[in-house]
């Protein structure tokens, strides 16, 4: 087969609105958008590559000289059109159709024709599939020591993820690559999406998110993706060191790859290093992740120097959303562009200020010296446009959020409380109840971040989250006195720290002290505060036999 040409052969996995998985050409997909609820791969890593070669083809399709109002104004349109800007879009991709075939003999996709090494050796196909731990949920249906083929379509995907996301670590050494030595290309780190937390807005059509994620530049003449270039060689490009926007840098080639073919299938794949970039040098032109400022690149550069700001294993959207949702005071970070693009677009008036979409970040984790993959980071958290546009909303959010830590404090002192009643590891404990605490609370901040809307009276939505925040952290810290048994009820006595005198610590202190700290960190729910403080007994003490005491 001489020709797999991705414009007009089926290899986007998407599910369909109506639920059911297909693949399809980009034409297709371009076409048949608002039918399309997502992109569907692999893992989510690879469902955001592909996304972003799709926005890189649109953004290219529509491509304008335009003001800042024309941008939005345009903009606007697309969203209220039913379709697609289709005749731009299929124009566009007829115009560069010959560097779009994944078999190509000269210029095949994102590959160098006649990449080699001096022995002739390849890679294994293994090497372009994101090696994620045994065990992982991504990696339920094929054994990554055994791949002895893909698909024209599995292949294209994988190598739209490897450029993005591929492992840092030594590489076959590519002829005509000055930087190999010993016939070894040696490490120059991640794909260039490797250390960014991406920040996507999904709508409920696949149409609605291309244009959600499409802010457009007023020139945007500099900014092309690969396939406008001329094909690459084995070496470095040392005549394009930094991607000139968005287009550019979502088709950025990190890697020097070439797909084997044999009867019709990918058997074999040979992959060495591409296109090195600094990550300092990238603000501006990913709408798509958010930035740190960096005190010792900023030193060493003498300029302010922002990275790209990843997501933490483990840790919820929510429990993060200050940088992501506000603007810093001073310049300790940059929220994503795409979130200003959609609150300029509110203000505007082309976005409802409570059209639902929902923020979904996603990003890869890496082990040692970047050489292995850890995890694969994907959450969501469903919001109104209003969240992104108006300050008051977005810092109530906050403010919740950071109330909700509080409260998860207060949890783990109860827990260490305990702990010292009963003569057990408090370390131990104390860990347990930090990650109940948020296992708790995670379904009810969802719930209720997702109903602020343009209307929402800040201090009735304050009172009505740590009324919740209180009814679920009680309930744990009941449990916890339960569990904690007889010999937390009877107690003993420990130092009291920075003194010469002994306290009892029981179960029933413990409770106290815990009621009387949940309450200072809920200062919304007057009334309650004010009756607690005012007994003196900040709440009822659970007895272990299931009763309470008081």
């Amino acid at each position: 087969m001489t020709e797999f040409n991705l414009i007009t052969d089926p290899w986007v996995a998407v599910t369909r609105r109506d639920g059911t998985v297909d693949e399809l050409s980009l034409r297709d997909v371009f076409e048949h958008a608002g039918d399309i609820k997502s992109i569907a791969g692999e893992i989510p890593t690879q469902d955001a590559a592909v996304l972003r070669l799709l926005e890189a083809i649109l953004m290219r399709a529509t491509a304008r000289r335009r003001s800042e109002d024309d941008c939005l104004r345009q903009w606007g349109q697309w969203w209220n059109a039913s379709t697609l800007p289709i005749d731009d879009i299929d124009s566009y991709l007829a115009r560069h159709r010959n560097r779009f075939n994944l078999l190509g003999a000269e210029s095949p996709f994102m590959q160098v024709a006649d990449l080699h090494t001096e022995k002739g050796g390849t890679s294994g196909l293994v090497k372009i599939i994101a090696e994620v731990p045994a065990g992982s949920r991504f990696f339920t249906t094929r054994d990554g020591e055994g791949v002895e083929s893909l698909s024209f379509g599995e292949a294209a995907r994988w190598l739209i993820h490897c450029h993005a996301f591929d492992i840092s670590g030594i590489k076959s050494g590519a002829v005509g690559d000055d930087r190999v030595k010993g016939g070894r290309g040696y490490p120059i780190g991640t794909g260039i999406t490797g250390n960014m937390g991406l920040v996507i807005a999904e709508g409920s059509s696949l149409r609605h998110t291309l244009l959600l994620n499409l802010v457009l530049r007023t020139d945007p003449r500099n900014d092309v993706p690969i396939w406008e270039r001329e094909p690459q060689g084995a070496g470095e490009d040392w005549d394009h060191p930094v991607p000139n926007g968005p287009a550019d840098l979502f088709t950025w080639q990190s890697r020097r790859i070439r797909l084997l073919e044999h009867a019709g299938r990918i058997d074999d794949v040979l992959l060495c290093n591409g296109d090195k970039v600094e990550w300092g040098s990238l603000l501006g032109n990913d709408p798509m992740t958010g930035w740190r400022f960096s005190k010792p690149q900023s030193k060493k550069a003498g300029h302010d120097v922002y990275m790209p700001r990843a997501h933490e294993t483990g840790r919820a959207i929510w429990r993060g959303l200050e940088p992501l949702l506000t603007r810093s005071h001073d310049k300790d970070w940059i929220r994503p562009e795409v979130i200003d693009w959609l609150a300029s677009a509110r203000q505007a008036g082309f976005l409802a200020a409570d059209q639902m979409i929902v923020l979904r970040t996603i990003g890869m984790q890496y082990g040692p010296q970047n050489s292995v993959v850890t995890s694969v980071v994907d959450d969501s958290l469903p919001t109104s446009i209003a969240v992104l546009g108006e300050d008051a909303l977005a810092a109530l959010a906050v403010t919740a959020a950071q109330t909700a830590q509080d409260v998860a404090i207060c949890l783990a002192n109860l827990a260490s409380d305990l702990a010292r009643a009963a003569g057990t590891d408090s370390d131990a404990d104390r860990s347990h109840a930090w990650e109940t605490a948020f296992a708790t609370i995670d379904p009810v901040y969802r719930s209720w971040f997702a109903h602020l809307t343009s209307t929402t009276d800040p201090d009735s939505a304050t009172r009505a989250w740590q009324h919740s925040l209180r009814e679920v952290i009680d309930r744990e810290g009941f449990q916890l006195c339960l569990d904690a048994g007889d010999v937390a009820r009877t107690g003993r006595m420990v130092a009291v720290p920075n003194t010469d005198r002994e306290d009892l610590i029981d179960t029933a202190e413990a409770w106290r002290k815990f009621t009387w700290r949940v309450s200072r960190a809920t200062p919304a729910l007057t009334d309650e505060t004010t009756a607690r403080n005012a007994t003196g007994t900040p709440g009822d003490v659970p007895s272990t036999d299931g009763k309470e005491n008081s």
